[in-house]
């Protein structure tokens, strides 16, 4: 048989990249049965006891009966979880309504800011969304990726990259399994896309994020304040979002600090609905939970404007730094 080129050979050619320090995609199944799926195969060349455990409720069976789909590169579970449709359809629309382009700058300066970042520093924005965040980073020059679950999200910003002739990348993944090792210098969870999970799925994001950063790296996480929340919390809404009218139900568990809420959403003769829960957090919870991932130095902000986290604060900005050593 012939020498198999670098298109026949996937492993081979996933090596070379690896070791020329390139960017490359690949589905490895390791010794221990762990299948990456990955843009950076890092964690598959480094040492078995630095290799991520399993988690089994989040990858397919091999039997007749799975518990996962596959879809796209990522492992959707067989009863889909609701952060796994809540963004598809037409809140795509409700999304891309909420920020203009101003809003998105000056937030994604304040992100520079707070995490002190200078030219090529690698950073990861996730979940990006439509990438709002990531693109005006990656005009301030930082090496940046965007990620995120939804598949629709992720072609539509690559296009948008690709027409704009932005340098910036992005990929499709959980952010509880992110294909990095210990290698950014920041990693951003921006607009209350944190506390998605059960308890331990939450941990489990927050030590990803810790994986993935190098040491003295920063973790920035942007979510709603629950001691300014509660005061103030309201049953419901009805509004219009990017001309779509979006009629919401919500309902708070002081059990499990999370709120629950159903959405209809309707455009001309469409109507979607969706339910979320989210859980939210504040200062001492999430201190607590970084704390628990492996974080120290960790700074709470109340915003807007940027100050001291109170009570009163609506919004709270958490950064939390993986240690040296």
């Amino acid at each position: 048989m012939g020498k198999l080129t670098r298109q026949q050979d996937a492993f081979g050619r996933c090596l070379y990249d690896h070791l020329a320090g390139n960017t490359c995609g690949a589905a490895i199944e390791r010794d221990d049965g762990f299948v990456d799926l990955l843009y950076n195969p890092a964690g598959y060349f480094s040492e078995h006891k630095a290799w991520p455990p399993h988690r089994p409720s989040t990858r397919t069976s091999s039997g007749g009966c799975g518990t996962g789909l596959r879809a796209g590169g990522v492992t959707m579970s067989k009863h889909a979880k609701w952060y796994e449709t809540f963004f598809d359809g037409l809140y795509a629309k409700v999304l891309a309504g909420q920020f203009d382009e101003s809003q998105s700058l000056e937030e994604a300066r304040t992100i520079r800011k707070l995490l002190k970042l200078r030219k090529g520093q690698r950073l990861l924005d996730c979940p990006c969304g439509l990438g709002r965040i990531t693109f005006e980073l990656a005009k301030m020059n930082v090496d940046v990726t965007g990620a995120d679950l939804t598949g629709p999200y992720v072609r539509r910003a690559r296009r948008r990259a690709k027409a704009e002739n932005v340098n910036v990348r992005f990929i499709r993944c959980d952010m509880r399994e992110l294909p990095f090792d210990s290698e950014l210098d920041a990693v951003v969870n921006w607009c209350t896309s944190f506390g998605y999970f059960d308890d331990a799925g939450n941990l489990a994001a927050a030590r990803a994020a810790f994986a993935a950063l190098k040491p003295g790296g920063k973790f920035l996480i942007e979510v709603t304040n629950k001691s300014a929340l509660l005061p103030r919390f309201t049953p419901g809404s009805d509004g219009v979002v990017g001309g779509v009218r979006v009629v919401s139900r919500r309902r708070w568990d002081a059990r499990t600090s999370r709120v629950h809420d159903s959405w209809t959403m309707s455009k001309g003769g469409r109507t979607e609905r969706r339910h979320l829960r989210i859980r939210v957090f504040n200062g001492a919870e999430m201190r607590k939970l970084l704390r628990a991932a492996g974080f120290r130095d960790i700074r709470l902000f109340g915003r807007w404007p940027i100050g001291r986290l109170t009570r009163h604060s609506r919004r709270m900005i958490a950064v939390a730094r993986r240690p040296r050593k």
